[in-house]
C-alpha cells in the first residue's frame, strides 16, 4: 500500500519506466503488458505523480466499468477464463479502494474533493448505462434497486469511497459535497436516486439541511436574474428543485420528522433574516417543493398553518409590499400556485379551510393580535379563486366520463360534521363560501355524503335561519343529484332511532284495545300511577334535545313546502312524498310523554296527511296513538285549569316566571287538542279508520281514568267476573256532580267466592263455616280523583262531541277540497246543493 500522505521519494528514472510501461498498457495497440503490471504501474503513478491522477482515475473507470459488467451480465457466451479474470479485477480494485480511502483519511481539503467528483460522476454514468439489465430493469421500488447495486462488488466499493469523502467534507465543506450530489442527481436522476437515498441514509440530518439550503440557494439565485426584487413564479422550474424534491422523498420513510424540523427551521431563519433575498424567496421556494412533493406538501399543511399566526401573516406582508407592487403579475402567480396546492391538501384539508376562514373573517372570540385588512383581503380572494377552481373541478369530467378526483374534497368528506357545525355558526361571508364548500364535498363524493350532510344540517339546526341553509345546499345539491332526499330522510330517521334512549317514558299501553292495537293509545290501566296523565306535565321530559331539535325542523320543512303548495308555487312536494314513507317510524315519537315532540310530530303527520296506501295496520297505530293523545291532551288541559293564575300573580314577582311555564303548558294542551281533532277528520275519510276511531273515543270516555273529565264516575259491578273488569259496558257514568263521593267495593263478592273455592279451610275460621266471604268487610276506597269544575267538564264534553262528530260525517264531506269547520252543516252526498239541517246541539246545560 502506499503512504498515507501519498508521497513516496523516488528517482526520475523510476518515474519514467513506469509512466512508459502505465501508457502502453493503457494504449489500444499493445497487448504486451499484463493486467497485473498494469494495475501496479497505475498504483505508482497515484501515489508519487499528482498531475498523472485524473489519467489514472479514468484508467480506473473504466477497469470500474468491465468489471461491473461482468457482474451484472447476464449472457451465456462467457470465455471460461473469465473466472480468474474478474479475480484479478477485483484484486486491483480493491487495491485503488484502499489507496483512495488512505488518501482521503490523511489528506481530505485536497483528496476529497476531487475523489468525490470522480466517483459521483462514475457511479451517475454506471448506473445509467447499465439501469436496462434484466435484474435491475425489473426493480419494483427503490429499495429493491439499492440492494441489487450493492450486491455488486465493485459498486459497493464506488459507494464505500463516496460515503468516506462525505464524511471528511461534511464537516468543513459541506456545501461544496452536497452540491456536487445534486449535480449528479439532475444529470442522471432517476437512476442515480440510490446513490442518493444510500448517502443520505448515513448522514441523513446533514443532507437533509444542506441540501435545502442549496436549493434555496439556487432559487435565489435564478431569481436574481429578474429586475424585480421578488421571485418570479414564471421560472420556477430550477433544475435542481427536482433533485431536492427527489432526494427528500428518498429519506422521507424513514426520517420524515428530521425533515418536518428543517422545513420549518428554514421557515423560521427567513423570518429573522437580514437579507432581503431570503426573507421574500424562502415561502414560495418552500411552496414550490410542496407543489412537487405529496409528502412535503402533507407536512406544510400540518406544520406551516401551525406557524401561520397573524403576527407571522402581518410580518410576511410587510416583507412582501415591495414585491407585490414592482411585480404584480408573478405575484398573481404566486396565488394561484397557493391555491393549486390548497386544492391538492388531502391531509388536513379541514384546518386548511379553517385557517383560510379565519384569517379572512376573524370571529368575534378572537383573542391576541388580528390580521390587518390588506392579509384579510388575500385570504378572501384566495376563497374566491379556491371556489371557482372547486366549481370548475366538480362540473369537469375525463374522457370516460368519470369525474376528476379533487383532494381537498376528499379529505373534507371524511370531515362533514365539522364542516357542517361551522355553517350553522357562520354569519357575514363566511356562509356563502361554506355553503359552496359543502355543496361541492357533496358532489364530489357522491349521494352518501350529500345525504350526510343534509340529514347532519337537518338535526343540528337550532334556529330557523340555520336551518334555511338546508334550503341552499339542497338546491345546490340537487343538480347534481336529484334524488338525494329519500336517502336524506333515512339518514334523519336512523339518527333518531340511534338517538333514542331506553329511559325515555313512553305511555304504557292500553287496557282497553289490546285486540285492536296493543301500542296505538295511552288508555293506561295497568299501572294507576303511570295512567295519571294529568301528572305527566310536572315530570321532566327525558326525551333527547337532539330528537326534539331534528322533528322541529322536519315540521318546518314540511311547513315550507305545504305554503309553497298553497301559494301554488309548487304542484307537489317530493320531500312530503319521502315523508309518507315514514310515518311508521313517527308512532313511537308519538307515544311519548314530552308534549313538545307530540305537538311537533301530531302536526308532522297532520301535514303529510293519511293515504289509503299506508297499510291497514299503520293505520290502526296511528289512529290509536291520536286518540291516545287526544286523552292525554284533555288530562294536561284540565290539569291546567286547577291552578288559579291570578292567585299565583298577586302573590309576587317570583311566582310569575311559574305564572308564564303553566300559561305556556296550557296553550300546547290545547294545541295539541286541536291537532288531534284535525287528525281524526283526516282518518274518519277511510271508513276502516272511521269505526276504529268511534271505538277508541266512546270507549275511551267510559274508561275510568277519563270518565272524570266528562263530568263521570266510576262504579264497578259487584258481579263483574274477573275476565271482564276491564269492559266498558259496566261502567257507570254519573252525571249529577252533585252526588257525595262514595268509595266504591274494590273486590266483588262473587270473585271472594270463586277464590275461596280454591283455597284450603283453615279451623276456627269463618271460611271453614261459610266459605262465600265475610260481607261488607271491604274498606272503602275513596275517588282519586277529585271533581273538576263545571267550565272545564262542559269544554271537554264538548270538545268529546264535536271530534266524535267529526267521525260521524258522510264521506263525501270529507272528501272535498276545503273540509267546513267544526261544527257546520253536512252537504249532500249528490254533490248539490247543501243540505241545511238544524245546527247541532252541543250545550249540556239543561233547558229552560
Amino acid at each position: 500500500m502506499a503512504a498515507a500522505s501519498g508521497e513516496v521519494t523516488v528517482g526520475p528514472t523510476e518515474i519514467c519506466t513506469q509512466v512508459n510501461k502505465f501508457l502502453k498498457g493503457t494504449s489500444s495497440r499493445s497487448t504486451n503488458v499484463n493486467f497485473e503490471s498494469l494495475s501496479s504501474s497505475a498504483l505508482f503513478l497515484l501515489r508519487t505523480v499528482p498531475v498523472a491522477r485524473h489519467a489514472v482515475l479514468e484508467h480506473y473507470s473504466l477497469l470500474f466499468d468491465e468489471a461491473i459488467n461482468s457482474s451484472l451480465s447476464f449472457s451465456d457466451r462467457i470465455p471460461h477464463d473469465v473466472s480468474g479474470h474478474q479475480k484479478l479485477q477485483l484484486s486491483a480494485l480493491q487495491d485503488v479502494t484502499g489507496v483512495l480511502l488512505s488518501f482521503i483519511k490523511s489528506n481530505p481539503e485536497a483528496w476529497a474533493p476531487v475523489v468525490s467528483s470522480w466517483t459521483l460522476t462514475l457511479l451517475g454514468q454506471l448506473s445509467s448505462k447499465y439501469a436496462a439489465k434484466r435484474g435491475i430493469q425489473h426493480a419494483t421500488s427503490l429499495n429493491e434497486v439499492l440492494q441489487m447495486w450493492l450486491a455488486c462488488e465493485p459498486a459497493k466499493m464506488l459507494m464505500e469511497i463516496s460515503t468516506e469523502c462525505f464524511a471528511a467534507m461534511v464537516g468543513a465543506a459541506p456545501d461544496m459535497c452536497v452540491d456536487s450530489l445534486l449535480e449528479a442527481s439532475v444529470r442522471y436522476s432517476p437512476h442515480f436516486d440510490w446513490v442518493v437515498a444510500h448517502i443520505g441514509s448515513c448522514f441523513p440530518r446533514t443532507i437533509i439541511t444542506r441540501v435545502l439550503n442549496c436549493g434555496l440557494k439556487d432559487f435565489c439565485s435564478d431569481s436574481g436574474h429578474d429586475k424585480d426584487t421578488g421571485p418570479s413564479t414564471s421560472r420556477l422550474k430550477v433544475p435542481k428543485m427536482a433533485s431536492v424534491v427527489g432526494i427528500l422523498g428518498h429519506l422521507a420513510s424513514k426520517h420524515g420528522h428530521d425533515i418536518r424540523k428543517a422545513l420549518m427551521a428554514l421557515f423560521e431563519a427567513s423570518l429573522h433574516s437580514d437579507a432581503m433575498s431570503n426573507k421574500v424567496t424562502t415561502l414560495p421556494f418552500l411552496l414550490q417543493l410542496a407543489s412537487m412533493s405529496d409528502m412535503l406538501l402533507q407536512i406544510l399543511t400540518t406544520d406551516l398553518v401551525c406557524v401561520l399566526t397573524p403576527s407571522t401573516l402581518n410580518q410576511l406582508h410587510r416583507q412582501f409590499t415591495h414585491w407585490k407592487r414592482a411585480s404584480p403579475g408573478d405575484y398573481n402567480s404566486f396565488l394561484n400556485l397557493v391555491v393549486h396546492l390548497i386544492v391538492k391538501s388531502r391531509v388536513g384539508a379541514c384546518d386548511i379551510i379553517s385557517f383560510v376562514l379565519n384569517t379572512a373573517v376573524p370571529t368575534e372570540d378572537h383573542k391576541g393580535e388580528l390580521p390587518i385588512e390588506e392579509v384579510r383581503e388575500t385570504c378572501a380572494e384566495i376563497m374566491h379563486i379556491l371556489m371557482f377552481e372547486l366549481q370548475r373541478g366538480v362540473l369537469s369530467t375525463k374522457s370516460d366520463m368519470r369525474s376528476i378526483e379533487i383532494p381537498l374534497l376528499v379529505g373534507l368528506a371524511s370531515q362533514t360534521d365539522v364542516l357542517t357545525n361551522m355553517l350553522l355558526s357562520a354569519e357575514g361571508s363566511r356562509l356563502p363560501w361554506l355553503q359552496k364548500l359543502l355543496t361541492y364535498t357533496a358532489l364530489h363524493a357522491g349521494q352518501s355524503c350529500a345525504a350526510s350532510i343534509l340529514s347532519s344540517i337537518i338535526c343540528n339546526a337550532q334556529t330557523p335561519t340555520q336551518l334555511s341553509n338546508f334550503y341552499s345546499v339542497k338546491q345546490g345539491v340537487e343538480q347534481g343529484i336529484p334524488t338525494v332526499l329519500q336517502p336524506t330522510l333515512q339518514q334523519v330517521f336512523n339518527r333518531l332511532e340511534a338517538l333514542a334512549s331506553p329511559s325515555v317514558e313512553c305511555l304504557p299501553p292500553p287496557a282497553k284495545l289490546p285486540r285492536l292495537h296493543p301500542q296505538a293509545s295511552s288508555l293506561p290501566g295497568a299501572q294507576p300511577e303511570r295512567a295519571n296523565l294529568a301528572q305527566t306535565s310536572d315530570k321532566s321530559c327525558q326525551t333527547s334535545p337532539s330528537q326534539l331539535v331534528a322533528l322541529r325542523n322536519l315540521e318546518r320543512i314540511t311547513a315550507a313546502e305545504k305554503r309553497k303548495i298553497k301559494k301554488k308555487q309548487i304542484f307537489s312536494s317530493r320531500l312530503v312524498k319521502q315523508l309518507e314513507g315514514h310515518q311508521a317510524s313517527l308512532v313511537p315519537f308519538l307515544l311519548t310523554s314530552d308534549p313538545r315532540v307530540q305537538h311537533c310530530v301530531l302536526n308532522l303527520v297532520h301535514m303529510i296527511g293519511f293515504s289509503p296506501s299506508l297499510g291497514s295496520a299503520l293505520l290502526t297505530k296511528l289512529a290509536g296513538a291520536v286518540a291516545s293523545i287526544f286523552f292525554s291532551s284533555l288530562h294536561r288541559r284540565a290539569n291546567m285549569e286547577r291552578w288559579n293564575i291570578r292567585k299565583l300573580s298577586a302573590q309576587g314577582d317570583s311566582k310569575g316566571a311559574e305564572v308564564v311555564d303553566k300559561k305556556s303548558q296550557a296553550n300546547s294542551a290545547s294545541s295539541i287538542t286541536h291537532l288531534c281533532m284535525s287528525c281524526i277528520d283526516q282518518l274518519s275519510s277511510l271508513p276502516f279508520t272511521r269505526s276504529l276511531l268511534l271505538h277508541y273515543l266512546v270507549d275511551g270516555a267510559t274508561y275510568k281514568e277519563h270518565c272524570h273529565l266528562f263530568g263521570g264516575k266510576w262504579t264497578s259491578s259487584l258481579f263483574e267476573p274477573p275476565s271482564s273488569s276491564s269492559s266498558s259496558a259496566n261502567a257507570e257514568i254519573v252525571t249529577d256532580s252533585t252526588s257525595s263521593a262514595e268509595g266504591s267495593d274494590s273486590n266483588s263478592l262473587v270473585n271472594e267466592n270463586r277464590q275461596q273455592g280454591n283455597s284450603i279451610a283453615l279451623p276456627r275460621f269463618h271460611s271453614k263455616v261459610y266459605h262465600g266471604g265475610v260481607i261488607r268487610q271491604i274498606v272503602k276506597v275513596a275517588s282519586s280523583h277529585k271533581p273538576l269544575p263545571k267550565n272545564v267538564v262542559s269544554t271537554n264534553a264538548l270538545t268529546l262531541v264535536e271530534t266524535l262528530w267529526l267521525c260521524c260525517r258522510e264521506v263525501a264531506l270529507v272528501t272535498q277540497s276545503q273540509p267546513p269547520q267544526w261544527g257546520a252543516p253536512a252537504a249532500s252526498a249528490s254533490g248539490a246543493a247543501p243540505v241545511k239541517p238544524e245546527p247541532m246541539d252541543t250545550d249540556l246545560r239543561p233547558k229552560q
